[in-house]
């Protein structure tokens, strides 16, 4: 299979499988706040934030993992492959079984740290205790997923990715149907969709690099000190990132309330399915990115970079727009019982730091390429930084209230999106700092002209149900990928788009 139909064929798996992440929030978010109440909500959504501030550790071995691993292996060089490999899979062990350790230790006085309600304290302490077992294993999965990688097989991933979504959307009916709901069950369905992601990645890992191998004697202090010399910086642009967005429900947990906590919780809800989507869209171009680097063909390499801008800006733009025209009545649909109008306003605060933020990531690779990411991860750290800043000031001393958690992450995100960020990865390749501007502002105005036409079309229509909402959604798509063919997309791209429509077509036929 030739490059192009393998990028199609990922991006679709991708896509399924983002989907079905959706899916699950769909069914599980108004389940649980339904059930159990929105405050327990919360404590899903922070659990899972809990384990991203796990990673921020863990991401200064592994961030560099698969790029070494990828380039040694396309060298045919084994043995460096192999010790990099080795010092990978057990320094991540080391790292796992020291923060799960922890871990246990926090969820042993958990009252101690957060505002728990006396009710839910025994099943939210059961939920962080699964979540850490669930993270060590993830941990230690991490060196197996360079395969995917090094073949260009994430099709592979992203279909395993959706068989775990259909068994957890199956765990879910079949516990919460038999049992008393608990908010803990979350935390066991987690760890069944890790087994079935792990066990894959093994068998990827065994089958199609039959060269590589985990061994305790190709242990290399050396190699651990390469990949945690290159990769403590990407760890700190991980503490920038949470401090930027991830320790919004721990600051509403703390000065504000529960319930507020849940709010917020809900609207990082969709907000994650932007961030799904712009991880789905981006992954399928990494092998590409990484190929073409390695093989310092600098032309194509930003041919595929402005095509991974393209299409990373039109799903962020169609999102964005799709959501700011009918996000009202999908919350009314979706979640009745609950504050319409306040979740409405919070989540389209959050999200538009997507219409800049989303065009720009996949340029991030560049800073793995080229293994310069100090600058960057001091911008994302002090900007992290102020972030908290701005949090706690707007809570104590204005009456902005629960907004303030929100507007401030989506002023800084947007400053380091448009203007830190692509002068500096311009620099990185060698190219003008201006470079990759014009593809950039061309996916803002393209996101403008969106959101301006399906306000206009959505209250044109004015639909009321879930069918309406799903067909209104589904014309609105159609004028939206109008928008990008006519002043977006190269010839290129549009041969791209054509090509997955009919391969889609094919499928089903």
């Amino acid at each position: 299979m030739n490059k192009g139909k393998r990028l199609i064929v990922t991006l679709m798996s991708s896509g399924m499988a983002t989907a079905m992440s959706f899916v699950v929030s769909f069914f599980l978010t108004p389940f649980i706040t339904n059930m159990l109440g929105t405050e327990a909500y919360g404590f899903v959504t922070l659990s899972k934030n809990f384990v991203s501030y796990a990673v921020i550790i863990s991401t200064a071995l592994d961030s560099y993992a698969t790029r070494y691993i990828a380039m040694e292996y396309h060298k045919r060089d084994f043995d460096k492959a192999n010790s990099y490999v080795s010092s990978a899979f057990y320094g991540d062990t080391v790292i796992a079984s020291i923060i799960f350790a922890v871990g246990v230790i926090f969820v042993l006085f958990m009252e101690r740290f957060l505002n728990v309600s006396p009710e839910l304290l025994v099943s939210v302490k059961l939920l962080f205790l699964l979540v850490f077992v669930n993270f060590f294993f993830t941990t230690i999965k991490t060196v197996f997923n360079s395969t995917a990688y090094i073949k260009n097989r994430l099709d592979i991933t992203g279909f395993v990715r959706v068989i775990g979504y259909v068994v957890e959307i199956i765990l879910y009916l079949v516990i919460f149907k038999l049992f008393p709901p608990r908010v803990w069950y979350v935390g066991i369905v987690m760890l069944v969709v890790t087994a079935i992601n792990f066990l894959a990645a093994i068998w990827m890992f065994h089958n199609m690099t039959p060269e590589l191998k985990v061994e305790r004697k190709l242990f290399s202090m050396d190699a651990v000190k390469k990949l945690v010399g290159n990769g403590i910086w990407n760890s700190i642009n991980s503490l920038g990132v949470t401090l930027n967005s991830g320790l919004d429900l721990l600051v509403t947990n703390l000065l504000l309330t529960n319930l507020q906590m849940g709010q917020i919780a809900i609207t990082k809800t969709i907000a994650s399915i932007f961030s799904s989507l712009e991880a789905m869209l981006c992954q399928p171009f990494q092998p590409l990115l990484l190929k073409s680097y390695s093989d310092n063909n600098k032309e194509q390499l930003l041919d595929e970079l402005k095509m991974s801008v393209n299409i990373s800006g039109f799903f962020s733009a169609l999102t964005f727009a799709g959501f700011f025209s009918l996000g009202q009545l999908f919350y009314k649909l979706w979640i009745p019982n609950q504050d319409i109008e306040l979740l409405y306003a919070l989540t389209v605060v959050t999200i538009l730091a997507y219409v800049t933020e989303g065009p720009v990531h996949p340029l991030y690779y560049i800073y793995t390429l080229t293994v310069k990411n100090r600058v960057p991860c001091i911008i994302t750290l002090l900007g992290g930084v102020l972030n908290v800043v701005g949090m706690f000031v707007l809570v104590r001393y204005t009456n902005m209230g629960i907004y303030s958690i929100v507007i401030t992450t989506t002023i800084i995100t947007t400053v380091t999106s448009m203007i830190t960020n692509p002068p500096y990865m311009a620099h990185c390749l060698k190219l003008k700092w201006y470079t990759f501007y014009p593809m950039l502002l061309i996916n803002i105005i393209g996101s403008v002209i969106m959101t301006v036409l399906f306000s206009f079309v959505a209250k044109a229509i004015a639909p009321s149900t879930w069918v309406g909402l799903i067909v209104t959604a589904c014309i609105l798509s159609i004028f939206g990928l109008g928008i990008y063919f006519i002043f977006v997309f190269s010839n290129k791209e549009r041969k791209y788009i054509i090509n997955m429509i009919k391969r889609k077509a094919n499928i089903k036929q």
